[in-house]
């Protein structure tokens, strides 16, 4: 017969500390559960003192809406380019545009509709302002310019263009305009409106003997042109109409909402098959301050579902043990989490961003979960722990729960903290609420819903009604009630069945296929990320923004080469020229939509000035600058992309210029990251100053976001993984237990990333923060079956068997009151919302199915085996359960015994005091035992 090996002192070592460390814990939940059980009232006041307290950080609210600030790296070159183009560059226009789109746009009737909504845009009046007081003009262009500046030198030179007198706006009816009448629309026929057309966009002929003005340019405000066998025009898919405000005016704001309110929701009647899009400036932050506004009922309907489950669940059928106000307590703690929370993260500086508004749905997810396993654990109390005075019974409850709802939280913390050591400030922000809300979570649900519970099991105690407080004297439960058909299945069905061997061989081969399979999911997953996914695909911003891809796709977002004022264009033509060659020659920039104000002014001098006239100094070529911006058709186009000391005529230079490019279309970040590179590498070797010369885009912001996550999303999930594991083994103290728990949530990580690819979803920023919350959710459902086995007595069938039994259920209700948390927003038409619920529900699927199927299953074949209560030499002392009840080994609490520090007898004070925790402390054990878990409710030791 085989001996068993006596252990190391490596082994008695890790022993030791195990059960001094274990002990430890155990006592300190203990205590605690027994001081809030003793003086609940007490507790509750410092609970809602606290969240008071930090509450009252919310008046320091800051919310953050720009793309540079919330993406951007403090060190990030786009964020340090973006400051540079604002303050050299600043934008000093608002754009407000309307696409119409018809079988024909060039037909009498479109054209009298746009009439229409054209003069009801220039009717629009808000507080007493209209069109012409909001509107941008032609100085507008000039920042730097004063209308006196312009003399009546420059004006007589000027005479036969618009320079102040109109507001700056595009449309194609300008053609037949006169003095801002659209009379002569109402009256125009099919021959004359493709005579007009034809004649405007071949430029043979100037409107009203004035040459013609760019704004009046016709070609560019259509699409789809169709010509016949004669070169006329004969119709166009659509047409775009732009009007441009003062950036500096304060009511364009306001004049902008009526806008949008004037052209997409009046009573107008349309030609069939005419289409009206339309957008303004302020139109994305608006509509996307309107998604999370309309997600509000969203919340407060998932509250509510919550509320309903949680009574359900917390309480039993009958008038006393009811728990409908301790239910709404328990909810009750998710709203003060996000109170303190949101307090707290104001306090310390961090802003709101667009993707926090998700939070309360996360924190009310995750937030009842240890709620479940509190009561679970008062369940399982024995017969005799049951009629102990409360504050015993609390304590009792705090010592088997607390080891448990402790691991679970600090996981959850632990993964969103190491999200805030990222670089990109908004996901840092979106971290550092996420961890401190969760923190909340835990500390109230000790702090508040436990008192709240000490009360309520008074309630009990006195019999009394679960809703009016009546006493019912000689009152009896129902037998019904007292059924708990939950548990009741895991323990006659799920448990046994689970425990044959031909359903362990299926579930694991199942586990294992799932996982390679999703493996090769990971690597097919794209990183890509737009801010306009933000906004529900129906939106009118959305749709705009397709039918602008789809009909001016030159008008989408470019990207600029910005000149600073240490450039200068006489002395550095060569440099300057050389810029535009190595751009021309860029394989990401698409040749058709490069655009350098001074290669076309070179163009224009060669053609309009001998060569004995060119400019021989830097005086000179100002001149020509000014006649060419001013004085031709392809100059005036320019002016946008010149900002100038003064109104550029005499004594001007300019400060700062742009060159115009347009990226080819690129899918992948790894192109477009590529692409954005390049014109870096471009620019570094133009040997130009340093400071003088950058690139800018707004695509630039996404694309940078979307580098920094693709570096970051590993590192970040490999040390919340790591974190994840030291936690999960320094507080079950097992190493095997450890490894599957991990094992598990490295599955569930991996299954969940497999299962974008499938749902077509994306690594950007929403994704990733679900990523790394997974890691931390996954260890909810993991930690407490891994915990429970490794308490627990018997054969490895029996403990898997005896687990699911004891805490099954709590862990099944944490994981479906998560998915109820978010089940509402999966009819939600915006990204983010439906994004966060197809991922939470991979969450609560994978981690369910890992933590109630594949572990109990991997722990009965690999998992430790039970721990031994055998004699060990008087020196060594740990805490020995000895009568066994409800798969623990119970005490007599009945039964007042000395406790034994080596041989001596030593009398309890807390045996006096009725104190029968204090009788696990230290007892014997023998010197073979492999190491032995204190945290079993309660124990005694035996005196020899």
């Amino acid at each position: 017969m085989a001996t068993r090996k006596q252990p190391t002192s490596q082994r008695k070592w890790f022993r030791d500390i195990s059960a001094r460390w274990s002990s430890n814990f155990d006592y300190a939940f203990y205590r605690t559960g027994k001081a809030i059980g003793a003086r609940p009232v007490l507790f509750l006041l410092v609970s809602l003192t606290l969240c008071v307290a930090t509450s009252l950080g919310l008046v320091f609210w800051q919310e953050e809406v720009d793309d540079v600030q919330l993406f951007m790296p403090a060190t990030s070159h786009v964020r340090r380019d973006a400051a540079w183009v604002e303050s050299h560059f600043r934008d000093e226009m608002r754009f407000e545009s309307v696409i119409v789109e018809a079988d024909n746009v060039l037909t009498p009737s479109v054209l009298a509709a746009i009439a229409e909504l054209e003069t009801a845009v220039r009717g629009i009046v808000t507080s007493g302002h209209s069109w012409s007081d909001v509107c941008a003009r032609y100085l507008t262009w000039f920042p730097n310019v004063n209308d006196s500046d312009v003399t009546s030198e420059i004006q007589e030179f000027m005479k036969d263009y618009e320079v102040q007198d109109n507001c700056i706006y595009q449309s194609v009816l300008r053609i037949w305009a006169q003095n801002g009448s659209m009379d002569s629309v109402f009256k125009l026929d099919q021959q004359a409106i493709i005579r007009n057309i034809t004649e405007a966009i071949n430029g043979t002929k100037k409107a009203e003997g004035k040459f013609t003005n760019v704004l009046e340019k016709v070609e560019p405000l259509l699409s789809g042109v169709k010509w016949d066998s004669k070169g006329n025009v004969i119709g166009a898919k659509a047409t775009i109409l732009n009007w441009i405000l003062k950036k500096t005016s304060k009511w364009s704001p306001e004049w902008e909402l009526e806008f949008i309110q004037n052209v997409l929701f009046s009573n107008r009647t349309l030609p069939t098959g005419v289409k009206v899009y339309a957008v303004s400036t302020r139109s994305y932050l608006d509509f996307l301050q309107q998604v999370l506004q309309n997600n509000k009922t969203v919340l407060f309907a998932g509250f509510s579902l919550i509320i309903f489950y949680v009574v359900i669940m917390l309480g039993r059928c009958n008038m006393v043990e009811q728990r409908i106000y301790l239910s709404l307590l328990g909810v009750s703690v998710v709203g003060q989490s996000i109170l303190a929370s949101y307090g707290l993260c104001f306090y310390m500086g961090f802003f709101w961003g667009p993707i926090h508004p998700i939070l309360p749905f996360l924190l009310l997810g995750i937030g009842v979960d240890n709620t479940f396993v509190i009561m679970q654990c008062l369940d399982n109390l024995g017969k005799g722990e049951k009629s102990a005075s409360v504050p015993e019974r609390i304590g009792q409850t705090l010592q088997h729960a607390g080891v448990s709802i402790t691991v679970t939280s600090l996981t959850d913390i632990l993964a969103f903290a190491v999200g805030t050591s990222t670089v990109m400030p908004f996901l840092r922000s979106f971290c550092m609420f996420a961890a401190t809300g969760i923190f909340f979570l835990y500390v109230f649900e000790i702090l508040f819903f436990v008192s709240c519970l000490a009360i309520d099991e008074k309630r009990l105690h006195n019999n009394r009604d679960g809703c009016i407080c009546k006493i019912h004297n000689n009152w009896k439960p129902n037998q019904c009630s007292q059924r708990n058909i939950q548990k009741m299945v895991f323990t006659k069905y799920v448990g046994p069945t689970m425990m044959k061997v031909p359903v362990k061989i299926c579930v694991l081969a199942g586990t294992f296929i799932i996982f390679g399979a999703n493996v090769w999911c990971v690597l097919q997953v794209e990183q890509k990320f737009d801010p306009m996914w933000y906004l529900n695909p129906e939106s009118y911003p959305m749709q705009y923004n397709n039918k602008l891809n789809e009909h001016f796709p030159e008008y989408g977002k470019r990207a600029g080469i910005y000149l600073g004022s240490d450039i200068n264009y006489f002395t550095d033509k060569d440099k300057l020229y050389e810029l535009y060659s190595r751009l021309e020659e860029n394989p990401y920039i698409n040749k058709g939509t490069l655009d350098f104000w001074y290669i076309k002014f070179q163009d224009w001098l060669n053609m309009n000035v001998s060569p004995d006239s060119l400019p021989s100094d830097e005086d000179e070529m100002k001149s020509y600058i000014s006649e060419f911006l001013l004085m031709s058709t392809s100059g005036q186009n320019y002016i946008k992309d010149i900002k100038f000391s003064s109104f550029p005529f005499g004594d001007y230079n300019i400060t700062a210029s742009q060159i115009l490019v347009q990226h080819i279309l690129m899918n992948t970040t790894t192109e477009q990251v590529k692409a954005m590179e390049s014109v870096q590498e471009i620019i570094r070797s133009a040997n130009f100053s340093a400071g003088s010369i950058v690139s800018f885009s707004p695509e630039y912001v996404s694309w940078t976001a979307n580098k920094i996550i693709g570096e970051e999303l590993l590192r970040n999930l490999g040390l919340t993984i790591s974190a994840v594991a030291m936690v999960t083994l320094m507080l079950i103290q097992n190493l095997q237990t450890s490894f599957l728990v991990i094992c598990c949530v490295i599955f569930t990580v991996v299954d969940l990333v497999g299962s974008m690819y499938w749902l077509g979803l994306t690594i950007e920023i929403s994704t990733s923060i679900m990523v790394l919350l997974c890691a931390g959710l996954a260890v909810d459902y993991s930690a407490h079956i891994g915990n429970e086995f490794t308490r627990l007595q018997g054969t490895r069938d029996e403990r898997a068997i005896k687990t699911l039994d004891m805490i099954g259920s709590a862990v099944f209700n944490g994981g479906l009151s998560t998915f109820l948390a978010f089940v509402l927003l999966g009819g939600s038409q915006s990204y983010l919302f439906t994004t966060f619920f197809k991922l939470f529900t991979g969450v609560v699927v994978f981690g369910i199915f890992h933590g109630l199927v594949f572990l109990p299953i991997a722990l009965s074949w690999f998992g430790p085996p039970a721990r031994k209560v055998i004699k060990k030499e008087p020196s060594q002392h740990y805490t020995v359960p000895f009568e066994y009840k409800n798969g623990y080994y119970q005490p007599n609490i009945n039964k007042k015994e000395e406790i034994c520090i080596s041989s001596v007898p030593l009398k309890s004070e807390a045996v006096r005091d009725g104190d029968s925790q204090a009788l696990s402390l230290l007892v014997e054990t023998h010197a073979q035992d492999s190491g032995y878990n204190s945290k079993s409710p309660s124990g005694s030791s035996e005196c020899n």
